[in-house]
C-alpha cells in the first residue's frame, strides 16, 4: 500500500497548479511587447535616444508655428495686392486693366514664409526646439544621437518650411504642396522613425523631450 502524502502536498510530487485565470505567468511568453514610438518604457530603436515623438505631436506643433507665418502671408497678400495687384479703370467707353496677378502672391510667400525657413533654422540651431516643439515637448535630434549639425538643420529647413516659400509661382505650388503632402504622411505611416521626407534627407528624427 502507498503511504498517503503529507495534508495540502500533491500527490503527483508537482508544485499545485496556479489558481484559474492565472496563465499565462508574469512575463512569460504571452506578455505584451512595446512597440517603437509607443508609450514610456517601450523599446527604442537601435541607436535613438529618446522615444520618438507621436505623429499628432509634431503635427500640432507644426500647426502652431505655421499659423504665426499664415497670418503675416495674408497680410503682406492684402498689401501687395493693393500696390500691385490687378487693376481695372473705365475711360468713357474703354476698359484697362493694369497690375499683376503674379506678383502679390509671389512676393507674400517669398517674404512670409521665406522667413518661416529662417525661423525654423534658427531655433531648431539653438536648442532643436521651435514654439511648436516646446509646447508638445519634442525636439529634433540627429539620427546617430549626436550634435545637431548646422548644414542638416539648414538644408531641412529649406526643405520644409522653405518650400511653402514657391506657393506663389503658378505649377511649381502644386509640387510644393505635393512635397508638404508626402511629408505629412510620411510622419504616419514611416516605422519605426516617422521620418518626413526632411529628416530622411537631413538625417534627423523628432523625439520626447525629458519631463
Amino acid at each position: 500500500m502507498t503511504a498517503e502524502p503529507p495534508p495540502g502536498q500533491n500527490p503527483y510530487g508537482s508544485a499545485p497548479p496556479p489558481p484559474p485565470g492565472s496563465y499565462p505567468p508574469p512575463g512569460g511568453y504571452g506578455a505584451p511587447q512595446g512597440s517603437y514610438g509607443g508609450p514610456q518604457g517601450a523599446p527604442l530603436p537601435p541607436g535613438v535616444p529618446a522615444p520618438v515623438a507621436q505623429w499628432w505631436e509634431r503635427w500640432v506643433a507644426r500647426i502652431i508655428d505655421t499659423i504665426i507665418f499664415s497670418i503675416v502671408y495674408f497680410i503682406l497678400s492684402m498689401i501687395f495686392n493693393a500696390a500691385f495687384g490687378p487693376k481695372v479703370s473705365v475711360n468713357g467707353l474703354s476698359v484697362e486693366a493694369s497690375g499683376s496677378v503674379f506678383l502679390p502672391g509671389f512676393l507674400a510667400a517669398l517674404i512670409a514664409y521665406g522667413a518661416y525657413a529662417a525661423y525654423d533654422y534658427v531655433l531648431h540651431s539653438k536648442d532643436g526646439q521651435t514654439v511648436g516643439k516646446k509646447v508638445m515637448k519634442i525636439r529634433v535630434l540627429p539620427r546617430d544621437g549626436g550634435a545637431l549639425d548646422s548644414s542638416a538643420l539648414l538644408k531641412r529647413s529649406l526643405l520644409y518650411p522653405g518650400v511653402l516659400a514657391l506657393y506663389g509661382i503658378p505649377v511649381v505650388s502644386w509640387l510644393a504642396a505635393i512635397f508638404v503632402l508626402v511629408t505629412a504622411i510620411l510622419i504616419i505611416t514611416d516605422k519605426p522613425l516617422q521620418q518626413g521626407l526632411h529628416d530622411k534627407i537631413a538625417g534627423t528624427i523628432v523625439v520626447k523631450t525629458q519631463g
